[in-house]
């Protein structure tokens, strides 16, 4: 991803087989693809702060660091809580963010890129157990058939009332597959895609010229040289130009933003969000340090919806 301009994500489908750890992707909905395939994250660290459910994975985004050979491979992912009235202004306990890195080299991956081949085998199953429901690190299995693996008893109670129940006893006999997602799990889980990432394009020299045409509207509409209504009075004019003010910050969003209504991601590392409203009520001003050096954080991306 560059650094120097922005860079835009676009949602794909995609074959699930293809959003596999091994290939990187950045993507959207399903089971989060790790990158590091043993460390994972506890259940108890992917719990939502105001009621307790397990939060949902909403995306992972694939951005390697190349000013560091330790960040060769890096992914930032999203864990969110479904429940609505879990999402507070500007308190991010319904909400989990975690950065994972590896060098080229590791214990996981081979050193050169994987061939895309739906029926090469990556046993992931070596390294860890996963959530059937959520994908999520799973300390738990069910004591009868003990093939299924569970995040929690939250997660295991909703599988057995969705489908488990009844293929548990067929299921004693046979291997299941790590990264098949049960019934239970699509009727949580965000919709899978591919997340495709390219260059934002250049400003349209229409737009430019619209922008200098609006600008001297404007200016004559201050100097009273533009054309009026005759039927309608200054009074009543002046109060339709007075009554709900420009928020200039959502103009310049909007018109960005129209370049590429379809975008879901703006990538920048090192670069400033593009703000969505002038309006500074309920918004943080002052970013705060990070909590482990006490350095200034940077901007690196933001999810559009």
């Amino acid at each position: 991803m560059s650094s120097t301009k922005v860079d835009i994500g676009f949602l794909e489908e995609k074959s699930s087989w293809l959003l596999h750890p091994r290939f990187f992707p950045s993507k959207v909905g399903g089971t989060p693809a790790w990158l590091d395939l043993q460390n994972l994250p506890l259940p108890t660290e992917l719990t939502c702060k105001v009621c307790s459910d397990p939060l949902i994975f909403l995306c992972q985004i694939y951005a390697p660091y190349e000013e560091s050979s330790d960040c060769f491979h890096r992914t930032i992912f999203i864990f969110i809580c479904r429940n609505g009235s879990c999402c507070k202004t500007n308190s991010t306990d319904n909400i989990l963010v975690l950065r994972c890195q590896l060098p080229r080299k590791n214990m996981f991956y081979l050193y050169e890129p994987y061939q895309e081949d739906e029926n090469e085998e990556f046993p992931t199953d070596k390294w860890a157990k996963f959530c059937n429901i959520c994908g999520a690190k799973a300390p738990s299995h069910c004591s009868k058939c003990k093939k299924s693996y569970y995040c929690g008893r939250k997660h295991q109670i909703l599988d057995w009332q969705k489908g488990h129940k009844e293929l548990c006893p067929k299921s004693q006999n046979t291997v299941l597959n790590n990264f098949i997602v049960t019934e239970a799990g699509k009727s949580i889980l965000f919709k899978e895609w591919e997340l495709v990432v390219d260059e934002e394009s250049e400003e349209d020299s229409t737009d430019i010229d619209m922008n200098q045409e609006m600008e001297k509207l404007n200016k004559l509409l201050q100097e009273k040289k533009a054309g009026t209504l005759n039927n309608v009075s200054e009074d009543e004019l002046q109060q339709y130009t007075t009554a709900v003010p420009v928020d200039k910050v959502f103009k310049k969003f909007s018109k960005r933003v129209s370049r590429h209504p379809d975008q879901v991601l703006r990538y920048e590392r090192g670069g400033t969000p593009l703000w969505i409203t002038g309006n500074s009520d309920n918004s943080i001003i002052n970013i705060p340090n990070c909590q482990y050096c006490n350095g200034q954080r940077q901007f690196e991306f933001q999810k559009m919806e």
